[in-house]
């Protein structure tokens, strides 16, 4: 007879058992859309913002690569239910940064997220698992599980636009290079037929990229969150949609044009892949994302000029944290305690959300990531010291 669990053991397997079988769930939704790329779409999009100032940036040297443990192929997602349970089962630490939100008796909780990680990242600290436990919701820039979002996220990477096909059709070289990359780096196929966007496959190929250092999009923060909010009955919240989602990225949608990617753009992305500075840049915001290093983080946007072209910063970080701050106070009205995670991108910088919020009225108090325990001596319980437990 099966010896009963212990009361905070049967919530934590629960949980396993959803996240053990989600690379495997999820096979569909990378097949046909890697919507977890948006997330490093940042990345991908500060190519071509690098390119278009290129020819009056100095040289830089070539980056110091972190090893990777299989030079051509990434490791797959872990599968065996088994090696879930053994991560649950050991100590976390709070990785990220988690502030809290308070305006009068108004309080709700911001997590800075990633949407690539490693394994162990999937399970919270002990502060984040308090402020999660005690959440009626969960809000994410999207949904990555909800079937209508991925079906309009798949339409927009389905094919170029007619001005796009043109410079393909113009430059063949380019697409028989970015197919030759493809094969060398293991990209399924299927999802690059099936993703014949330009600008899609360019976000598939840095991201398979960044994936050989053992950062992959199954264990995005995002996507964990909202697996484990399914499974245990917790609504999730997207603060935006789809489509202002891609036209952010520059893959258009309900009337905007897709951005067109120049020549020089695809040329350029496709060198920092091969020198390997895109996956540089992004190994370095995985670190400061695990350390919660914000100055860090702000100086590595300003060093790499990743979002260069003042558009693009406007159109990824900007007006998206203008929207985010408009809609957030009424989801927090609706939903006390309400658990919010957007890309830790969105809170540094010029016009970030933290300040936009505080403009509405909110107080802002660290408690998580480096200087929070300084900055708020008494925001430690004697609970934090403990193994996380699943929400």
């Amino acid at each position: 007879m099966r010896k009963p669990l212990p009361p905070d053991l049967e919530p934590r397997l629960q949980r396993i058992s959803t996240l053990s079988h989600l690379p495997q769930r999820l096979a569909r939704a990378k097949r046909h859309l890697p919507q977890l790329l948006l997330g490093l779409a940042l990345l991908a999009g500060g190519h071509a913002a690098q390119a278009r100032t290129a020819a009056a940036s100095a040289p830089t040297p070539a980056p110091k690569l972190a090893p990777t443990s299989n030079p051509a192929c990434p490791a797959p997602p872990v599968t065996d239910p088994a090696v879930y349970e053994a991560q649950a089962r050991k100590p976390q630490p709070d990785r990220g940064v988690l502030w809290e939100l308070r305006r009068g008796q108004e309080v709700a909780y911001l997590w800075g997220s990633i949407h690539v990680g490693q394994l162990s990242w999937i399970f919270p600290g002990p502060r984040t698992t308090q402020a999660l436990r005690s959440a009626p919701a969960i809000a994410l820039e999207l949904d990555p599980v909800d079937p209508a979002t991925l079906q309009a996220l798949t339409q927009a990477m389905r094919e170029d636009s007619d001005r796009q096909k043109l410079v393909m059709r113009q430059h063949p070289e380019l697409l028989s290079r970015m197919g030759q990359m493809a094969t060398a780096s293991c990209v399924d196929m299927t999802a690059w037929q099936t993703h014949a966007a330009t600008l899609a496959r360019l976000i598939t190929l840095s991201m398979q990229d960044v994936a050989r250092s053992g950062y992959l999009a199954a264990y995005g923060i995002d996507l964990n969150l909202a697996a484990m909010a399914h499974a245990v009955g917790k609504p999730v919240k997207a603060i935006e949609t789809a489509q202002e989602q891609l036209a952010a990225i520059g893959l258009g949608g309900n009337g905007v044009p897709a951005q067109l990617a120049t020549p020089d753009d695809i040329r350029k992305a496709l060198d920092d892949i091969d020198s390997g500075k895109g996956r540089q840049v992004a190994l370095d915001l995985a670190r400061y994302w695990e350390t919660g290093d914000l100055p860090a983080l702000e100086q590595l946007l300003r060093d790499c000029q990743c979002l260069g072209d003042m558009g693009m910063k406007t159109a990824l970080l900007d007006d998206r944290n203008q929207r985010m701050a408009e809609r957030l106070p009424a989801l927090i009205a609706a939903n006390p305690q309400l658990f919010i995670a957007v890309g830790l991108l969105h809170m540094v910088g010029d016009n970030n959300l933290l300040g936009l919020l505080q403009k509405q009225g909110f107080t802002v108090r660290q408690l998580t990531g480096k200087g929070a325990d300084a900055a708020n001596p008494s925001s430690r319980t004697a609970s934090d010291d403990k193994p996380a437990t699943a929400p």
